[in-house]
């Protein structure tokens, strides 16, 4: 149970308060001030001190970059406030022996009263500064944790405490001043953004399996464990939680595969508003581009095409034109992507000179990339030593032509 109207958000603001009071109390108005600026210091210098951390966690067995990403601005904090508290307690031990040894102890005793109520004032002062970085994480952490378990029925308590606290820094008006303590990369709203569409939404996974910036990803061969991860795919579906993912073992996997995150990171930064408004709306930056899509071979309006443009074709040959066509083209597919690449599934390598009783054809996986000149587009696609150039061209986005050689390809939208 917590408490309503924000009081739980000033019941923390007092708390720290105190704790900042009772710490300046015991540590004297010298070493209080000192660690005041070694405060200042330490909040302009945690997020560039952290990139070293960054490359030093992995060694002591931080391999999570969620983990790095929260522990590496706090260990450069702890850093810098260590080295200004080594430095007031130097400064404060002469200032200390001097009046110990050198004055009368009346003055003694003056210096003794005033370095404690200095330090009772100063240590209020850097409660309040550690009450603003407390609320700065708050309020990131809630942006967060708001939505991805807005659909729980039942969140952890730790999300629980989280979102309340978050709520009463809005409602207080607080939440201004945490924002003003800094600014996390926009990838990190984008991405916490996403992450709450999709587990508030339980039919958008099909949406995302179908985003014309991610089926390439999806192809790549790396991928292929969290393609086929029921966990991840049904996440949405199934209502799992947060923390369902996080144990999953292909997540953890993916987590400390760096180049990994650096590719996600980078589609991110570039596509991440496109991605959401494709999630809501089903309207991407793509559309303009009529040729990407997956695309379903025609056999029938293929060869319609091939005998009105080969009148003198024979029914026999027409005949076994079509057998071999049906059978050879008859289940290929081509998925053109966002980012340039071409995948080509059952697509026929023909054999120029087949053994006895084997198909004049061998079916094979194309994969490669394609790129627009005015209104055609030229497909480069290899399979093996194997390399084919063809020329396509789309109507209306609904039917596709592919030239290969004299003959020409019909292929209808599927997706």
């Amino acid at each position: 149970m917590f408490f309503n109207d924000g009081m739980s958000i000033w019941i923390l603001a007092i708390i720290v308060l105190a704790l900042g009071g009772l710490a300046g109390w015991r540590l004297g108005g010298i070493r209080a001030a000192i660690a005041f600026v070694g405060i200042l210091f330490a909040w302009l210098l945690a997020v560039p001190l952290g990139k070293i951390f960054h490359f030093l966690l992995p060694w002591i067995g931080v391999a999570n970059p969620v983990y790095q990403w929260i522990f590496a601005p706090v260990c450069g904090f702890i850093l810098v406030t260590s080295i200004f508290a080594v430095v007031s307690f130097n400064v404060h031990r002469k200032v200390d022996v001097y009046y110990r040894h050198q004055p009368s102890q009346l003055k003694l005793g003056l210096w003794e009263r005033l370095n404690t109520r200095l330090g009772i004032c100063v240590g209020l002062l850097n409660g309040a500064m550690y009450f603003l970085l407390i609320s700065f994480f708050i309020f990131n952490f809630a942006y967060w944790t708001t939505q991805i378990s807005a659909n729980a029925s039942e969140p952890p308590f730790v999300t629980r405490l989280v979102n309340n606290l978050g709520d009463e820094m809005e409602s207080t008006g607080f939440a201004r001043a945490a924002a003003a303590v800094g600014t996390p990369a926009a990838e990190n709203y984008k991405l916490a953004d996403f992450t709450g569409f999709l587990m508030q939404n339980k039919d958008a996974d099909a949406r995302l399996a179908t985003y014309p910036g991610l089926t390439g990803i999806w192809r790549r061969d790396e991928m292929q464990q969290f393609v086929q991860d029921g966990v991840l795919t049904n996440a949405p579906a199934a209502g799992a939680s947060v923390g369902d993912l996080w144990s999953d073992s292909n997540i953890q996997d993916f987590l400390k595969n760096k180049d990994m995150i650096a590719r996600m990171r980078g589609f991110f930064a570039t596509n991440g508003d496109d991605l959401l408004t494709y999630l809501q709306t089903g309207k991407s930056k793509y559309d303009s581009e009529k040729l990407i899509g997956l695309w379903q071979f025609n056999p029938s309006v293929t060869l319609a095409w091939f005998r009105q443009n080969q009148p003198q074709t024979t029914p026999k040959e027409m005949a076994a034109i079509r057998s071999l066509w049906t059978a050879a083209y008859g289940q290929a597919t081509i998925l053109v992507t966002g980012d340039n690449k071409i995948f080509i599934t059952k697509y026929p390598l023909f054999i120029a000179k087949p053994q006895q009783n084997q198909l004049p054809y061998d079916i094979e996986s194309w994969n490669g990339d394609w790129s627009r000149d005015g209104d055609t587009c030229t497909l480069h696609v290899t399979f093996n030593n194997n390399e084919k150039y063809l020329t396509a061209s789309t109507t209306d986005g609904l039917r596709l032509s592919i030239k290969e050689g004299h003959n020409l390809l019909i292929f209808d939208r599927v997706q």
